[in-house]
């Protein structure tokens, strides 16, 4: 299954509720935090078959803003081979 990098970014008066949304959709311990560091923005790794499916791990207030990057790991052989 293809795995996603999510970014989520959020106002700072946005911030407990989009915390709270995202604990009450089941996604707070997927997600790490830069919000204690004044950067509002959350990242996780979620596997999904779509880019779609992977933004549906953030809460609907802010899923517009937020990104869902498929990410990928290089197999040492086949960089080896380029």
């Amino acid at each position: 299954m293809p795995h996603f990098l999510v970014e989520s970014p959020h106002t700072e008066e946005d911030c407990n509720k989009v915390v709270k949304l995202t604990l009450a959709i089941g996604y707070l311990t997927h997600f790490h935090w830069g919000c204690k560091a004044g950067d509002h923005r959350g990242w996780a790794m979620i596997e999904a078959d779509n880019e779609k499916e992977a933004l549906l791990s953030v809460p609907t207030i802010i899923r517009n803003k937020s990104h869902a990057i498929e990410i990928i790991q290089f197999d040492p052989r086949e960089v080896q081979s380029w």
